[in-house]
Order: C-alpha cells, then sequence, then structure tokens
C-alpha cells in the first residue's frame, strides 16, 4: 500500500468515532466491571445475611467478649443496628467463602490465557462470564442449601472470572492497533474500579430493602445484567477484525497495518532457569504478593470489619467499600501522570519511579492501618485512616504491578503470568486467615493482631523490592545473539509503551 492511500485510509478511520474496535473495547470494559461487581455485592451481602446475634451469643457463651458493642450510640447520638441475618456462619466459614472465589480466580489466570491462545479469545471469555454469572445467579440456592454449596458456588465463580483478563488480553492484541493500545487497555482496566465503586454503592441499599428478599436481589439482578453482557459479547465481539463480516475496509486495513508484523516470528525459548533464579523476579512477586493482599482486603475483610466490629449499616457499609476504589483512581491517575514528566525530563529512571512508588503505597498503607490500631472504637476516625489506607495501593499501578514488564518485555506475559498467579495467593490467604482468627472471637484485640500481621507484610514487601527488585531490563531478556543486537532498538520503543500503559491498570489488585 503506498503512502498516499495509507493517509486516506487513516484520514476516513478518523471520520467516525463508531468503530468496532471501540465496541470490543466497551464490552471488554463491562467484562471487568463485572468481575469487580459480583465481588463486592458478594462481600457486602455475606454481611446481611449472616446472624450477627446468634455468633456473639456463641462468644459470650464461651467467655467471650466484644470490644465494640452493638447497639451502642456513637458521638452524634446515632443508634447504631446490629445485622441479624438468616444464616449462622461462623466467621471461619464466612472466611472460606470469600476465600474460595479468589482461589478460583488464581487457579484460572494461566490456563485463561493459554487456552485463548489455543481455541480463540472470545470463546475463552465467554465461558469464563457464562461460568461466573450462572454461580452468581445460583449463589442464593446454594447459600439456602449448605455453606459448602455457596463454598463451591463461589470457587466456581472466581473460577469463571480468572479465565477473563488473561483471554482478554490475547482479544486486545487482535484489536487495537499499536497507536491505540496503551489508551484503549487503560480505559478497559478502569472497569475493575468503576464495578467496585457502582456495586458498593448500590449493593448496601439493595440488600437493605425487601426487593427479592433483600440481599437475594443483588445476586438475581447482577445475574441477569451478567446474562445480558453474555448476549452482547457473543452477537457483537469477533476473534479479530479479519473474521468481523460488518466491519469497514478503512477500519480492517488501519487496524492490521498498524500492528506489530513481527508478532508472529519465531520467539527466543522462554529461560526458565534464569527466572526462576532471579532476585529481582522474586523480589517483584512479592510485592505484587502484598498488592494483592491489600486488594483482598478492599473487596472483602473490609466489609467485615466495618460490619461486625464498627457496627456499621449495611447501607454505610456499602458506601465506605466503595471509596477506596474512588480515590484509588484519583490516585493512579495522579501518579501515572507524574510518574511520565520525571521520566519525560529525565529527572529519574523507570527503575526508580517503580520501586519509589511502590515504597510510598508500602508506607503510607502502613503508616494509616496504623492508624486504625490506635482509633481502637471511634468509628469515624478508625474509617477515614482505613479508606485512606487502601487508596494507597493507587500508587501500585505504576509500581510493582507493572514492573514485569520492565523487567523482561520479550517475556512479559510469562513473567505476569507467573508472577500474579504467586502473588493473588494472597487474596485467598488473607480472608482465610481473618476467619480462622476471628472464628473463635470476634473481637478488636484479634482484629488488631491482623492489622500488624498486614503491616509486617506490606512494609516487607516494599523493602524487599526496594533493596532486591528492579526494573531494568535483565540480560536474560535476550538470550540469543540475533536479539542481543535489537536491544537497544526494543528498549527505546519499549519506553514509548510505557508511557502508554501508565495508566491504572486495576488488574490486578483487585484479581
Amino acid at each position: 500500500m503506498d503512502t498516499a492511500v495509507k493517509k486516506n485510509v487513516i484520514k476516513g478511520d478518523d471520520d467516525s468515532i463508531l468503530k468496532c474496535r471501540y465496541l470490543v473495547a466497551f464490552l471488554e470494559f463491562f467484562s471487568l466491571f463485572q468481575i469487580s461487581f459480583y465481588r463486592i455485592a458478594t462481600s457486602i451481602s455475606i454481611v446481611t445475611m449472616v446472624n450477627n446475634t446468634a455468633i456473639n451469643s456463641h462468644e459470650i457463651l464461651s467467655n467471650n467478649t466484644i470490644s465494640c458493642p452493638s447497639n451502642y450510640s456513637d458521638e452524634t447520638g446515632y443508634i447504631i443496628p446490629e445485622n441479624d441475618g438468616e444464616f449462622d456462619w461462623s466467621p471461619a466459614i464466612q472466611g472460606y467463602i470469600h476465600g474460595s472465589g479468589f482461589m478460583g480466580y488464581v487457579i484460572a489466570l494461566m490456563p485463561g490465557g493459554i487456552l485463548a491462545e489455543t481455541y480463540g479469545a472470545k470463546i475463552i471469555v465467554l465461558s469464563g462470564l457464562l461460568l461466573s454469572t450462572a454461580s452468581h445467579l445460583l449463589s442464593p440456592l446454594a447459600a439456602r442449601s449448605s455453606s459448602y454449596l455457596m463454598i463451591t458456588v463461589q470457587f466456581l465463580r472466581g473460577l469463571g472470572q480468572g479465565c477473563i483478563p488473561a483471554a482478554q488480553s490475547v482479544l486486545s492484541t487482535n484489536w487495537f492497533p499499536k497507536s491505540e493500545r496503551g489508551f484503549l487497555n487503560s480505559l478497559i482496566m478502569t472497569g475493575y474500579s468503576f464495578g467496585a465503586v457502582t456495586s458498593g454503592l448500590l449493593s448496601g441499599a439493595m440488600c437493605s430493602s425487601s426487593f427479592f428478599g433483600g440481599w437475594p436481589s443483588v445476586y438475581y439482578i447482577y445475574g441477569t445484567l451478567g446474562l445480558f453482557l453474555c448476549l452482547c459479547f457473543y452477537i457483537f465481539v469477533f476473534e479479530s477484525p479479519m473474521c468481523h463480516p460488518r466491519i469497514s475496509h478503512a477500519e480492517l486495513v488501519f487496524i492490521l497495518q498498524d500492528q506489530e508484523s513481527d508478532l508472529s516470528l519465531k520467539r527466543p525459548p522462554t529461560p526458565w532457569k534464569c527466572i526462576l533464579t532471579s532476585a529481582p523476579v522474586y523480589a517483584v512477586t512479592y510485592a505484587i504478593f502484598g498488592a494483592f493482599w491489600v486488594g483482598a482486603q478492599c473487596f472483602s475483610i473490609q466489609t467485615i470489619f466495618l460490619g461486625t466490629i464498627l457496627h456499621f449499616s449495611i447501607q454505610e457499609n456499602g458506601v465506605f467499600t466503595a471509596g477506596p476504589f474512588a480515590f484509588q483512581v484519583v490516585l493512579s491517575f495522579i501518579a501515572s501522570w507524574i510518574c511520565k514528566w520525571l521520566n519525560s525530563n529525565n529527572y529519574v529512571g523507570v527503575d526508580k519511579v517503580r520501586r519509589g512508588n511502590n515504597f510510598l503505597f508500602c508506607l503510607g498503607y502502613s503508616l494509616c492501618i496504623l492508624g486504625v490500631y490506635y482509633a481502637g472504637c471511634h468509628r469515624v476516625q478508625s474509617t477515614v485512616f482505613s479508606v485512606a489506607a487502601m487508596s494507597f495501593s493507587g500508587l501500585t499501578f505504576s509500581g510493582c504491578m507493572i514492573a514485569p514488564l520492565d523487567v523482561a518485555p520479550n517475556f512479559a506475559g510469562t513473567l505476569m503470568g507467573f508472577s500474579y498467579t504467586i502473588g493473588s495467593l494472597s487474596s485467598f490467604i488473607f480472608p482465610v486467615l481473618v476467619g480462622v482468627m476471628t472464628d473463635e472471637k470476634q473481637t478488636l484485640e484479634e482484629w488488631n493482631k491482623i492489622f500488624w500481621i498486614s503491616i509486617g507484610i506490606i512494609m516487607s514487601s516494599g523493602i524487599i523490592f526496594c533493596v532486591f527488585g528492579s526494573a531494568e531490563v535483565q540480560p536474560w531478556n535476550y538470550p540469543a545473539t540475533e536479539y542481543t543486537e535489537k536491544t537497544s532498538a526494543n528498549e527505546n520503543n519499549y519506553k514509548e509503551q510505557v508511557e502508554e500503559i501508565e495508566f491504572p491498570v486495576d488488574t490486578l489488585i483487585h484479581p
């Protein structure tokens, strides 16, 4: 294609915003929106479903006391209500319910990407949407049948949702031209935060209403919307632009001419020995473990603390659960622009930016959780500190969460899968740990132990990443001579891509 034709094609493509690739991006946004939407709804509904009075009476009979009494008046004279649901689930059972969803998510992360590359991304994303939606719809029936069946259904929901992110990245690679890939992927990733905020604001009010029996409404209504998303995804999304029967010729040519032509060429074999013996890889992985630890607190742990210890109403619980996600988006955009400015003006390199952002997250989170510890039963101070603590995780989106892309651009997919799979284990461990520690004593004293454990994990991850981590391209990124010759050109091209992707990538934090 000559230059004149290229210019005409590109100009014609810019005439309209109704593009097939934008519709793909729109539906991918709602696929990630659905993940957080279901997670937050489940966390808030469980607070309503559980009969805290029955659980508390068991603790009183065991000579345990509640540090923050229920039905007391706060500073404004407002009487704090109790949540008396229909299920007598112990904190340990609640922890397993929360953790099972995250465990399913962890297990499906790497297989989802492999299956997408083998059988096609659309069918894997659609299968994940259908499985997670069906599991969400069946949750009320499962809960009323058995707590163990509820755990199984939540595991299946996580399994379906775990297939979506990796498969979706394959779909994005097929559809988005290189010049728009960073921008469109950034918008898609914000679906995590918007889903969490929307679900947090709506779920509390729906659970406290009488519509569809209260808490079951968040499963029936959200599940119905999920089925509608599945239908739209099936009708409007195609595996690649060349498979789309209604795409314009101008858009098709525009996409194909602005994609890497060498993606199908042979790649060097994955240097597993180098990866598994690399200190920066393990430092990055542990930093991601810490980031997911805070993500688990945002999605499930915080709702339990607000409901059982501080005794917030379910509506207030939903609002305060959504708050950190809104602040994360703001903080992540601010941090992204500052980092881009620092890198563009050569004030600091990418390596220092990654480690600096991650350390500020760890320090800010730890200091705020320390504030929660000293606030005790003072609801306002405790809530302000906890929201601020989780908001600091927005800094990880310019820190450890995208560091695997820096360490080995040629093996970014493999390294991301490795680090995220191990890091996501904290999303399962944290809820289960909370359930076990508070099973016998649902007291502020036990929660303070949990806070100290969190501070230890987060601060140690920040220090280890700062000392042993790196965002420099590792030597084993170019294992063969033919690739070593291209190192300089690839690094320059990669730095340009980094500036595009340094926007919120909430992937992460909330697997």
